[in-house]
Formats: structure tokens, sequence, C-alpha cells
């Protein structure tokens, strides 16, 4: 869909990716000395972006310079040993597979897209040996520079394309050393040692010196620069603010840029970002720990509205401007996520509930089944269905079933949240209602005081989907709020109040 999805991988990866947050809020909330496993390549651009953030919070950043696949290793060898080490808060890639990798491992948690870049060929500008394509790399008078793949993204990358050409071995040969860094090879170029080498478009841009060369078996790999956070900083929240100091339109990603970088659609630099979520009071029991989780991890404040679907979607206005438009929406039913789709960007489907009938404890009505509500005498609640999501679905579920008149005239009351029609039942015990429909997910706290009827049939279910506004300034901290939505921890949740956890079943975000 948008530019988003290229940076995002498969539902099963992604939940992975967030699996408990791996914190557990006992960590400080700020450190001195922020440690970065940084790829080689994207050095001055860092190392700019650092001196910045330094200055304006006087918090240290500390750099370990070195070739993508190198830093991985050394962050599993940190992780592998026993000892506390003050070292290890963000990994920054050159490609994002290394990051898939870590993450893989249990090293890292989340990651922030900063930009994207292709491999070139490099040559001494004015291009002395008038190298046009891959196959000049094997003219007997070009000597060719190539990193280790096995330390140095650039290097694996080139290998895949060459491997595709059929020519890695031959190129392979005439490499007199394999180097870990992509810088080394362009400072080989600079010097003449070399006549050419396979590095990034990013790296040429940073050398006067050199010339790109453009070729259409690199051109297809476009790799995704990405900087995520290690599963062991010893602050969060302190790795997290300069990742998304790094990764801000305005403050991080212009020095990507300046260094010749195709950098991503940044969220505006926030100290402490304000989150809108609106969600549908369903969701409430399932998402508060979540969310408290999020703010405490991420050093934001989320700002929650609850309430039936049916009043949030009227009250959506994107004109109003941000204030009065959710960076995030949760709603109750796939409808009331339809009726606004122009509004926000592809979602996904968390979770469904059933629709239920619940009484008081002992059923003294003996209801059975829907047609029962329809009995002289009985006093009904449901839920407003010009209000709430539970109203519209009710109410059609009433119809689906032939049961709408007979039941309709029992309508003692109409809420417009299904909290409302719990309590009826559950704290006047049936003084005022018989049976109310409300969801399964609503009555996991007073199971004790009620009743719950199934009902069986295909229109008393409701599934809640997710996403991101498209006139979010925070999309980037959605994303991530979102993912921990999707955490094992945040599905366990879900199931503990009366869910069924359906992510991945028809990703879309």
């Amino acid at each position: 869909m948008n530019g988003l999805k290229m940076f995002l991988v498969s539902g099963a990866v992604v939940a992975a990716l967030v699996v408990s947050l791996m914190w557990d809020g006992s960590a400080p909330e700020s450190a001195d000395t922020i440690f970065v496993y940084c790829a080689a390549n994207m050095r001055k651009a860092v190392e700019a972006a650092a001196e910045d953030y330094e200055k304006e919070f006087g918090i240290q950043i500390e750099l370990d310079i070195d070739g993508s696949g190198t830093l991985l290793g050394k962050i599993g060898e940190e992780k592998a040993s026993e000892k506390k080490v003050k070292r290890g808060d963000l990994y920054l890639a050159a490609d994002q597979s290394y990051i898939a990798e870590a993450r893989k491992r249990g090293l890292v948690v989340e990651e922030f897209p900063l930009a994207r870049m292709r491999p070139v060929i490099a040559v001494r500008r004015g291009n002395p040996k008038s190298i046009r394509g891959i196959q000049d790399l094997l003219r007997d008078e070009v000597e060719v520079a190539i990193c280790n793949p096995e330390q140095a993204a650039v290097g694996r990358t080139a290998r895949k394309a060459l491997q595709e050409a059929k020519i890695w071995d031959k190129v392979a040969e005439r490499v007199e050393v394999m180097k870990p860094k992509v810088t080394d090879l362009a400072n080989d170029v600079t010097l003449g040692s070399v006549d050419a080498a396979v590095v990034w478009d990013s790296t040429v841009a940073m050398y006067e010196k050199l010339e790109a060369i453009r070729v259409p078996e690199f051109d297809a790999r476009v790799m995704n620069v990405t900087i995520a956070v290690t599963s062991y900083t010893a602050s969060p929240p302190s790795a997290l603010r300069f990742a998304r100091f790094l990764s801000s339109s305005d403050r991080g990603l212009p020095h990507f840029k300046s260094f010749g970088f195709d950098v991503v659609e940044g969220d505006a630099w926030e100290k402490k970002p304000e989150l809108v979520v609106w969600s549908g009071g369903v969701n409430r029991l399932a998402i508060k720990d979540t969310i408290d989780e999020f703010e405490a991890r991420e050093g934001v404040t989320v700002l929650t509205t609850f309430n039936g679907c049916g009043t949030l979607t009227a009250n959506m206005q994107p004109a109003w401007g941000t204030s009065n438009f959710p960076d995030v929406y949760f709603a109750c039913d796939r409808v009331y996520m339809d009726n606004v789709s122009d509004w926000f960007q592809g979602s996904d489907t968390v979770s469904e509930t059933d629709i239920v009938i619940a009484v008081p404890k002992g059923n003294p009505k003996n209801v059975k089944t829907l047609r029962d509500l329809g009995a002289d005498g009985m006093r009904i609640g449901i839920a407003d269905e010009k209000k709430a999501a539970l109203g519209a679905l009710t109410v059609q579920l009433l119809k689906d079933d032939g049961v709408y008149a007979g039941v309709s005239k029992n309508i003692d009351t109409t809420a417009g949240t299904a909290d409302y029609l719990v309590n009826q039942i559950a704290i006047s015990r049936g003084n005022t209602l018989d049976a109310v429909l409300v969801y399964q997910a609503n009555l996991p706290n007073v199971l004790d005081k009620v009743d719950v009827i199934k009902i069986d049939h295909p229109s008393a279910k409701a599934a809640q989907p997710i996403a991101t506004a498209r006139s979010s300034t925070r999309k980037q901290l959605s994303r991530r709020f979102i993912q921990a939505l999707f955490s094992g921890d945040s599905k366990s949740r879900f199931q503990d109040v009366g869910f069924r956890w359906l992510y991945g079943r028809d990703s879309k975000i």
C-alpha cells in the first residue's frame, strides 16, 4: 500500500518483533550515554545528528563503526556473555535483513526505518577505465574491490547480484583482499589503489573524487537502512528517544539526506510526543495494560478516547485538524472502519468477539435463545444502533435471525455503551432488566454476577480492525504502537478478556 509497508515484515515476524516488549519497567528512564552499533556507511550522518543531540540534551552518543555483519556478531557476543555490559542500546544496519536476523536471535525489539540505498560501481571521477557495466569488472586491466559478504551488507548484496549474473566466482578470484567496511573501498578507489569497487550510492555521494556507475543488476536491489533498539538496553526510553530523533523528518533525517541518502517519511521531532488513540469501548480492557507499557517504554503520552464507534466516527472530521482527529483508530467492528476508510491507511484486523445474551446470575427467566427475548413481560437492553457498533450489529443480528419484530417490543433500554448495559444486569440483578445483548469481551469482570448465553448465529460476532490516519504526523510512532498491540503479551490480554486473536490472517499494514 504506502511507503510504510516496505519496511514491515510479515505479520508473524512483526508479532515476534515486540514479544512482551522485553522490558519490565525497572530499568532507568534516562542514561548519560547511548551506545550505537553503526554500519560504516552511515557514520557521517549519524555523527552529525549525534552532535546536535549531545548539544541539546547533554547525552553522549558513542559509536562502534563497522560492517553490519561484524556488528551483528558483536551484539550476539555481548548478549551471550553473562557479565553486565554498559554498551548496546541501538543497532543501525545497512540492510533490513540484518535487523531481521537480529530480531530472530532476540537481540533487538523496536525498529525505525531511516533511508534507502542501492549498490553502484564506484570509480574515480572521469571514469578513466570507461567502466559501463558489471562485465567490465572482468577486464584484465581493471582492478576491483568488494567488501567481505560475511562482514558488510554491501558485500552480501554484491555477491547476490553477481551470482545471479553468473560472474561472482570470476570477480571474487580477481579481488586480492575483501575488506570489512564500505568506506575502506571508497578510500581505495579515491587513492587509486583499485579502479572500481561495489559500494552504496550514498557512499559515493560522500567523496568528491568519486562517481557512481549505475547498472541494472544493482538498481533493483534497494536496501532499507534501519535502526533498532537492542533487547538489553539499560534504558529503553533513552534509546528510543535518540532513535526518534535520528529518524525525525526535521532533525536526524536531513543529515542523512545531506550525505546522499534517499530518506523515508519520518515523524516530526517531539521530545515527548502525544499519540492520540480513539478506540471502541469494547477494546478498553484488552489494551489498557499495553498502553501503559508503551507509554513507559517509549517515554510518550497516549491520549485515549473510548466510546461507541458510531459516536467516534460521527466526530471524525479531518478538516478540523489533528487535535480533533486520532492518529490511530481501533474500531469495534469492520463496518465502522470501512465507513471512514478514506481517512486511514490500510487496516489490520486484530481480534474478534461474540455478541452474547447476558442475564442475572441463575438466569431467572430461563433465557436460552434470541427468540426467548420476545416473550411477554421481558425487559431487554441493547446498545444504540446509531451511537455504537454493538447496537447496529445487534439490530442486524435480530433481523437476520427473524426475531426482530418480537424482541423489539420488549426493548426497555438503549444505551450508548455496553458498559451501561452490563451494569444494569450485574448491579440491579434483574430489578431493572431481564437480559442485555453485549459483547463477550464486555463481561470478564462480572462473570460472578451474570450468566452468559451463547448465540448460535453467524451474525453474532464483531471483528476489530486498527489503522493509522493518513493525516497523522506521527505515523512511525503509530506504527510502533500498533506493533505493540500485536505482541505476544497483548495477544494473551485479548484472549483473557474473551476475544479471539485474528492478527496475521489478513494483514494489510
